[in-house]
């Protein structure tokens, strides 16, 4: 029986203790997974509780999640502090991110989603990335209209379709999560509405494009482990 190779590095154990903060749903068996995938280290599931626990991160029983309709989606990128909040677009890719735009003065239509963001920021974005641009958006009602439709169609945008329940392989979802956390962090925090605008424009640019490469580096992986768990949710 052969043995597993120790964790001789402070990098390996640098690569767990930031999955685990990161990925706070994943258990021991899915962080050792995770680890001889990314660097070819096999360690025991006990091996990765003790580098865990002496650095303090200790396993905590999950949420469990009521499934996010297109609704919900909309709602958690609408970010509230008391009652009032701003509901915001960005998009990024390899390399760069757009930037983010703060939709005002009502909601999101499907004639507002074409003519604010599809023509005055995908369009321009599109054009600067070249042939190999294709559009992945989250499915919700305003992306799906007709007339959404019809002017990507015109403009030549090909559209990336993703099931609508599979967000967790669109990389946007976790860039949202980081700046929301990003956000909350303040201290102190937005106090009004226009704090808060300014708060999510400044903490956007701050997010690492290290941090968006690194969400689409990892989609191999993250495609391997949903087939690994049979189609169920994977860690954000």
């Amino acid at each position: 029986m052969g043995k597993q190779r120790p964790m001789k590095t402070a990098t390996t154990t640098l690569l767990l203790v930031l999955t685990a903060r990161r990925h706070r749903n994943m258990n021991g068996t899915l962080l050792q997974q995770h680890l001889r995938s990314a660097t070819g280290t096999a360690v025991s599931t006990q091996t990765v509780r003790n580098r865990l626990h002496g650095v303090g991160v200790h396993a905590r029983r999950p949420l469990v999640c009521v499934r996010l309709t297109s609704r919900h989606r909309r709602d958690r990128r609408d970010v509230r502090f008391g009652s009032w909040g701003a509901l915001v677009y960005g998009g990024i890719s390899i390399d760069g991110r757009t930037d983010i735009y703060i939709i005002r003065d009502g909601p999101l239509t499907a004639r507002r989603y074409r003519d604010e963001i599809l023509r005055l920021i995908v369009i321009p974005y599109a054009a600067a990335i070249g042939d190999d641009f294709i559009l992945m958006d989250d499915n919700c009602r305003p992306h799906r209209a007709n007339l959404v439709d019809d002017f990507l169609f015109e403009e030549g945008i090909v559209r990336k379709e993703l099931p609508t329940c599979f967000l967790d392989l669109n990389p946007i979802e976790h860039v949202w999560d980081a700046l929301g956390r990003r956000v909350a962090g303040h201290q102190p925090p937005p106090q009004t509405l226009q704090e808060l605008e300014r708060a999510l424009l400044g903490e956007w640019d701050r997010i690492p494009q290290l941090v968006i490469n690194s969400l689409f580096d990892f989609m191999p992986q993250r495609c391997s482990m949903l087939l690994a768990i049979r189609g169920n949710h994977t860690p954000y």
